[in-house]
């Protein structure tokens, strides 16, 4: 078979495979932005967070948090083929505070194919999909941008005449296989996140995430609000 012939096929079937495109976890009007600048707006945004859910925002140099939206900013403008963030740790340590500011920024962009939930929601508009009623489930799948708060609060399976479902799961497979970008949160250790999800989405998290671990104290506990 002549070279050309082959290369024009290869051609052909890629633009039918299952990742007709990479979605850019920098968006694109933000391409050639430093790291340092992308920190200083994440810090920014997750100021906004804090102040707006009624807290008093603590300078948060030197501190965990500022190493994490570090990472965060270094694995958006770095050359890491992650495509996915997991922000994992103790309850109370700003997780979801820097979900927050991520989502504000993607929103900004990309407000047509960016969704924000916690996991149950996941369930939950799977269960109304189910009932035929309104549900974003499907559009939670194919977003270009999904932030996924409190994985492993869900219930793990839940039954449907006698069916079992597990909405999270095919979710994640379905966003592994087309690169989408995912922003999870979760209390839970690998080891806990191993026996509830198995080792088939483990493997995924450790090809399609970059980790982010946050092991300080409860801030709500701090302030005197209860931790979750």
């Amino acid at each position: 078979m002549e070279q050309q012939l082959i290369q024009h096929l290869k051609s052909e079937i890629l633009k039918t495979s299952l990742n007709p495109k990479k979605v850019l976890k920098l968006p694109a009007k933000m391409e050639g932005l430093e790291p340092q600048d992308l920190e200083e707006l994440l810090t920014e945004l997750y100021q906004g967070v804090v102040e707006d859910r009624g807290n008093e925002f603590r300078e948060i140099n030197d501190t965990e948090m500022a190493k994490n939206i570090a990472a965060v900013a270094e694995w958006m403008t770095g050359s890491r083929l992650t495509t996915s963030l997991l922000l994992q740790g103790t309850p109370g340590s700003g997780k979801t505070s820097l979900m927050n500011a991520l989502y504000s920024l993607y929103r900004y962009y990309y407000s047509n194919s960016t969704y924000r939930c916690t996991a149950k929601m996941i369930n939950d508009n799977y269960q109304s999909k189910l009932d035929k009623e309104r549900s974003f489930y499907d559009e939670f799948k194919k977003a270009d941008y999904l932030l996924v708060d409190d994985l492993g609060t869900e219930p793990d399976k839940f039954k449907d005449y006698g069916v079992d479902y597990t909405p999270i799961p095919e979710l994640l497979y379905e966003r592994y296989e087309r690169q989408r970008v995912t922003v999870i949160s979760t209390n839970l250790p690998d080891s806990k996140l191993l026996a509830r999800y198995g080792k088939r989405i483990m493997d995924r998290f450790e090809e399609m995430c970059q980790k982010i671990l946050f092991l300080a104290p409860s801030y709500r506990e701090q302030v005197g609000k209860p931790a979750e």
